[in-house]
């Protein structure tokens, strides 16, 4: 037999192996981030998706109730405007307006699908759900209402606060977005922006910087910073862009 056809395929020497197994290596380096623009860029959709249903469940509130909805914050915090359950007073409050009427049914989408903080997602032991299943325990919604008017939290004998505004009053001002409350909100979801929805159903993505200088000064929870909380709510109002 020929010297030729006896010959045998050699396998791959170590060095060779070592190669090959450091450019996969740097494939699949340059490829993890695209995968990670790929899928915040998917959830930041889900998001905008999610305020727009929020809106309409607002708009369904507001045929039954005078044109009136449970927009604003709660015992003097401007910061705290994404409430569901008050474990402190043992009533429901702002969006808790919404799930007492049943137009909560659905209430994933009350929630960011990039939020990393257990406390402002869906049925966590920080944050169980049903909201009020634990009397002691604070229950949350995923997005945050505009802050300029004090809402009371509601009566055990009631559905609803006693006191809201109109939803017409808004037209073109941001009615709701992702946690602007502290720093660390913006961080532990979409990082350099958020979503926001106005008034009139328009939703848009918008830039930190667009509120980010306000922001940084709010530090913790606190009422002396409800003046920084109206200059981020303002610096959203500016990138609206209506319909």
């Amino acid at each position: 037999m020929p010297a030729m056809q006896a010959q045998r395929s050699r396998g791959f020497t170590l060095i060779e192996l070592l190669v090959v197994i450091a450019v996969i290596g740097v494939l699949v380096g340059l490829l993890l981030p695209t995968v990670g623009r790929a899928r915040e860029s998917a959830r930041r959709a889900a998001c905008l998706a999610n305020l727009r249903q929020v809106h309409q469940s607002f708009l369904l509130f507001a045929d039954d109730h005078d044109g009136r909805v449970p927009l604003g914050y709660r015992s003097g915090f401007k910061q705290f405007n994404s409430m569901i359950y008050s474990g402190t007073s043992g009533k429901f409050c702002l969006f808790g307006a919404l799930y007492n009427v049943g137009l909560m049914k659905q209430p994933e989408i009350f929630f960011c699908p990039s939020n990393e903080d257990l406390q402002n997602s869906f049925n966590t032991d920080a944050n169980p759900w049903p909201p009020g299943v634990n009397s002691k325990v604070n229950g949350w919604a995923g997005y945050a209402c505009r802050a300029d008017e004090e809402l009371p939290d509601i009566e055990a004998t009631e559905k609803v606060p006693k006191k809201m505004p109109r939803l017409a009053d808004y037209r073109a001002r941001a009615i709701f977005s992702d946690l602007t409350a502290q720093p660390a909100r913006v961080d532990r979801r979409h990082r350099d922006g958020i979503n926001a929805l106005f008034g009139d159903g328009s939703a848009s993505w918008v830039p930190r910087a667009a509120f980010d200088k306000p922001l940084a000064k709010c530090t913790s929870n606190d009422k002396n910073f409800n003046p920084q909380q109206d200059e981020i709510w303002k610096g959203i109002d500016k990138t609206y862009g209506g319909k």
